[in-house]
């Protein structure tokens, strides 16, 4: 194996001399006691350079600065070297991961498994030992096998790179022109949902670098509001029905024996006392307040995950890009996509600073109205007519301006629902998360209205269902041509919507960034919102920016559907 170990600063001086100019170099880094210990790197050809940051300090530091400057980078799960090397003022130019790219070419397999050693075996046939990946890089001398083991992660990846490339440049274009992205031009990315893909490296590490700002005082106000209140409705549910609200056995005695109802059984033969199983009964009196047990229990159980991860005021939780086939993202430690609203008011901006909270109008029905050229939809979002009054006097046969705020409630539903075809069974469900009440029979007669109006969406499910019926599954892309395999009825219509939504909020950020690289910090993503962090001063310029970019991002990936942003400036997360 060819590598060179420098620890002699005249060495790194011919290190630059001879990787100086490479439009792209193969990267790792090995980290010992949270600091960067190797970086190793390479062109598409030759020799590895470790370079020791222990034993070089900031001449290795600088070395590595004016060697990425102009070049781009290739990494597997790239965000981890980067982020060490952003802490230390090091951008490259652009970034390349083969994680990510792997993950980009396949089903549920290729998001979940996709560690170098998963990577290799499937597209170079390599068995590769890791367990060296847990040794003690901080130790003063390094051994051999260390310094092999280190050198080869680089020789992976210059090796993967070719072979993952050209297999993403064979899946289609679309036409979609994003030159100006630098990843496209360097490493000579053709399909412009990779492009994204691979230029949102470098924003999701900034993105977990940034972290998000908690008031910490309202933070334990609420805990200790919710925790008494919740001890009280615990308290009245057990003097009213002699029942532990937490013990599914007593429940299901509660609900079958008692109330008489009919349960579903899960696969072990039990009562269901789940939420989706309860949530059909909610006129009953006990089963209400069970709900409102348990959300007040899973209030407070995200805010003691909001406690623990506490750093100074602030939460740096992890994203994975990929979190799903579709390519939307997902967080942890703690999880911050799934923050209830009446929680959103504790994250609020440090003194001087302010939020910019910005999200897509209505997205995955413009989505879907573009996708499936839904001419009917279309002219109402053309002349600025909105969607879900528009659906809910189609459907209710009463002028849009007559309708309710109840009723417009009733058609998000309705809208957000059977653009995905669930049943009238899943729409009864489904209506209860936006607070409506339906019966069965109401649920099916809207559905019927709804596909008898809206046939372009009609003729898509049918034409879906047909060929899953003839060939078992479906290849598809996404507006911006991420490319995805479904199996299934739900999959096959969810994946090009959602999947054409993350690619979408992905663009607007690298989109935004461009635009403005020092004055606003992103702080959070979420499926079609993004909240940005800046000084109170700039909340003008840094909302005209952010909005500029995700109206540039949708005019590119949806041609013939308009585009809303609905955009608010506040101290807090919580909209009005």
């Amino acid at each position: 194996m060819q590598f060179r170990y420098i620890i002699e600063p005249e060495d790194l001086k011919k290190v630059l001399q001879e990787l100086s100019g490479e439009k792209v170099l193969f990267i790792d880094t090995e980290v010992g006691a949270s600091k960067l210990r190797l970086f190793q790197v390479s062109a598409k050809e030759g020799e590895v350079y470790i370079i020791d940051v222990f034993e070089l300090g900031k001449q290795a530091l600088e070395t590595i600065r004016e060697l990425l400057k102009n070049s781009g980078v290739v990494g597997h799960n790239l965000k981890f070297d980067l982020r060490f090397l952003l802490e230390e003022g090091i951008k490259p130019l652009a970034t390349y991961d083969t994680m990510i790219a792997h993950q980009l070419l396949g089903g549920e397999e290729h998001v979940k498994r996709a560690s170098l050693r998963e990577v290799a075996r499937e597209h170079l046939g390599k068995i590769v030992d890791k367990s060296l990946q847990l040794s003690d890089w901080s130790m003063k001398n390094l051994t051999r096998e260390q310094l092999e083991y280190a050198a080869n992660d680089v020789i992976l990846v210059r090796e993967l790179f070719p072979v993952l490339n050209s297999k993403l440049n064979n899946i289609s274009e679309n036409g979609i022109n994003l030159k100006e992205i630098p990843e496209a031009q360097v490493f000579d990315i053709k399909n412009p949902a990779v492009a994204v893909e691979m230029a949102f490296v470098k924003e999701i590490t900034l993105l977990e670098m940034n972290g998000i700002p908690i008031n910490e005082q309202e933070l334990e106000r609420l805990t200790q509001e919710l925790s008494k209140s919740l001890n009280k409705k615990v308290m009245n549910f057990i003097s009213l029905h002699r029942v532990d609200p937490f013990s599914p056995k007593q429940l299901s005695e509660l609900f079958t024996k008692k109330l008489k109802l009919d349960l579903p059984k899960t696969e072990k033969g039990n009562v269901s006392t789940d939420d989706k199983a309860l949530a059909q009964h909610i006129d009953i009196p006990a089963i209400e307040s069970l709900l409102e047990i348990r959300s007040s229990k899973k209030s407070i159980e995200k805010l003691q995950e909001i406690k623990q991860n506490l750093k100074n005021g602030r939460i740096y939780p992890e994203f994975k890009q990929i979190g799903a086939i579709t390519g939307r993202m997902s967080s942890y430690n703690p999880n911050v996509q799934n923050i209830s609203r009446d929680l959103r008011h504790i994250f609020q901006a440090n003194n001087g600073n302010i939020l910019v909270v910005a999200d897509f109008s209505q997205i995955e029905l413009r989505i879907a109205c573009e996708y499936v050229g839904e001419d009917k939809m279309l002219r109402a979002l053309k002349e600025g007519i909105d969607l879900h009054r528009y659906t809910a006097s189609i459907l209710l046969s009463k002028p849009a301006s007559d309708i309710s705020k109840q009723e417009r409630q009733l058609a998000k539903a309705v809208n957000f629902g059977l653009i995905y075809g669930i049943s009238a069974k899943g729409l009864v469900e489904y209506a209860r998360t936006y607070g409506v009440k339906l019966s069965q029979t109401d649920a099916q007669r809207l559905r019927e209205g709804f596909f008898a109006h809206y046939n372009a969406i009609k003729q898509w499910h049918e034409k879906v269902k047909t060929q899953l019926k003839e060939h078992g599954h479906i290849r598809g892309q996404t507006l911006l041509g991420r490319y995805y395999i479904a199996q299934t009825f739900p999959d096959a219509v969810n994946y090009p919507i959602q999947g054409t939504g993350a690619d979408l909020l992905k663009l607007s950020v690298v989109l935004f960034r461009r635009k403005d690289q020092d004055r606003a910090k992103v702080i959070n993503l979420v499926h079609d919102e993004i909240v940005v962090e800046c000084p109170e001063d700039k909340a003008d310029i840094v909302s005209e920016n952010l909005k500029e970019a995700m109206l540039d991002a949708g005019s590119r990936i949806l041609k013939n559907v308009p585009i809303e942003v609905e955009l608010s400036i506040a101290k807090s997360w919580k909209k009005d």
